[in-house]
């Protein structure tokens, strides 16, 4: 089975466009997300009707799970104000989407079983997982989930660690990656051939900036989209 995962969209539907552009060439089975469909950028609404629309699976992420609530505790001023746009204007049944989102979800292909979710299995919302974490941590994570094959999101930072025969894999951030390179991140998981392939594609920052600007969200929001950080 060949499965496409994305993560951290984050309103940016110019990302997601040409990200979904470049899966529908590679006839994958399945679409899977991540989570954070929403936050930072301009066009929530928007994303989340083409995830509804093109996506087979989406777990929760903590911007989500923000806007359902309101809690926003835990972000910067930057994550704040995406978040209160998002509440602005989102409609109901955007709110029931997300609320209807799952924390974690299992897919299980080829004798593998694959967990998904946004944080990590001890802390499916909230936690960070960043390639360098020690080998230890990812074992306990394996345990926990009990999995072959765990994969996250949240870091915005593409991963690929492989531990006594798991896999922990990260596929970066479509709408804000945060590892230097701009351009939106995706990865195409083959179950068979045990293989993740990472792949970026450019899509059009002006216009994602711009939006940003033009609906009066943080300058800094639209800065570090040319950034990749």
């Amino acid at each position: 089975m060949l499965i496409a995962f994305i993560s951290d969209i984050h309103s940016n539907i110019h990302a997601l466009k040409e990200v979904l552009k470049e899966i529908e060439k590679e006839n994958v089975d399945k679409i899977v997300c991540c989570g954070d469909v929403v936050g930072y950028n301009a066009f929530p609404s928007e994303c989340i009707d083409v995830v509804k629309e093109k996506v087979d699976h989406c777990v929760l992420g903590n911007h989500d799970y923000a806007v359902i609530t309101g809690d926003t505790g835990w972000f910067n001023e930057y994550g704040v104000a995406g978040i209160d746009y998002c509440r602005r204007i989102l409609s109901k049944d955007d709110i029931r989407f997300l609320s209807n989102l799952e924390t974690h979800l299992y897919i299980e292909a080829d004798d593998l079983k694959i967990y998904v979710t946004h944080g990590s299995p001890r802390d499916e919302i909230f936690e960070y997982i960043f390639p360098d974490v020690e080998d230890s941590l990812l074992i306990d994570l394996s345990e926990i989930a009990q999995a072959d094959i765990v994969v996250m999101g949240h870091t915005h930072v593409p991963m690929e660690r492989r531990v006594k025969n798991k896999i922990f894999l990260n596929p970066g951030s479509v709408g804000q990656p945060r590892d230097g390179d701009p351009r939106a991140s995706f990865m195409i998981f083959d179950t068979r051939k045990r293989e993740a392939i990472f792949r970026r594609v450019s899509y059009d920052i002006d216009s994602a900036s711009r939006a940003i600007l033009e609906n009066r969200l943080p300058r800094f929001l639209a800065q570090r989209l040319y950034l990749g950080m």
